[in-house]
């Protein structure tokens, strides 16, 4: 989950060496570096894998400059890609009570209810973002996904369609149309929704291996097979495309 766009990762060696021990004296020089400084090692050590270190800068760095709102999604999206959903929501929340209401710092928040398995609070978070832009395209699919994860799908589909209608080459929203459909049981519209992208170099993973589920819901095991490859087990395929056909409405016929 990325709450910012993204940015540039880089780091002198001179920054590099003030961090790389734990010991004391490290620490005091850590409260010696500026912002700057510290969200270059975290971005670094971000892209290393070194979550640790990561997360002390991200952490410094946003306790150092608590009125500046993009730093704060910064730590708060680290933390979250962290698995520490609710110190990630802490730090949100703490520049909220401060009075700021800025769009992204609520739609932010609005993103760690929905990972945390909380659609219904993460949709009021988004209906305020909303209300302050409504013409945000993000969070209109952020919604219309937590509306999925309530079972709305057809309110879901009607968002998906109308960012679709102006964006109509964008992947990742036709691909939420796709799978709200599937989740509905409608596994032939939602091939016919997806269809189109099977040959774009530009298609990500994720819609291919949608694509391929829904080839072998349908009964075309080779497409299946040449789309999934050998990153889905014969049984467990099995297993999906009849749970879905047995929860496909029977006469249901999409829009």
């Amino acid at each position: 989950m990325r709450f910012h766009n993204g940015w540039l990762l880089c780091l002198s060696i001179v920054a590099c060496a003030a961090v790389t021990a734990c010991t004391s004296s490290n620490v005091r020089r850590e409260s010696t570096l500026s912002n700057e400084a510290r969200l270059r090692v975290a971005d670094a050590a971000d892209a290393a894998g070194d979550t640790d270190l990561a997360l002390s800068m991200y952490q410094a760095a946003a306790a150092s400059e608590p009125s500046n709102i993009a730093v704060q999604l910064r730590c708060a999206d680290a933390l979250a890609r962290a698995g520490k959903i609710e110190q990630a929501r802490q730090v949100l929340t703490d520049r909220r009570r401060s009075g700021r209401h800025e769009p992204d710092l609520i739609r932010a928040l609005a993103l760690i209810d929905l990972v945390a398995g909380q659609p219904a609070e993460a949709i009021a978070g988004f209906k305020d973002v909303l209300a302050i832009n409504p013409t945000d395209v993000r969070t209109r699919v952020d919604m219309a996904v937590a509306l999925d994860l309530l079972g709305r799908h057809a309110e879901a589909q009607v968002i998906y369609r109308q960012v679709l209608a102006a964006t109509p080459n964008d992947p990742a929203t036709r691909n939420n149309l796709a799978v709200s459909m599937m989740l509905e049981g409608r596994t032939r519209q939602a091939l016919d929704t997806l269809a189109p992208l099977q040959d774009t170099d530009a298609a990500p993973p994720r819609v291919k291996a949608n694509l391929g589920i829904l080839y072998a819901a349908t009964g075309d095991a080779q497409r299946s097979r040449a789309l999934l490859g050998g990153s889905v087990s014969e049984s467990d395929l099995l297993a999906l495309t009849r749970a879905m056909g047995s929860s496909s409405p029977e006469g249901h016929a999409g829009p």
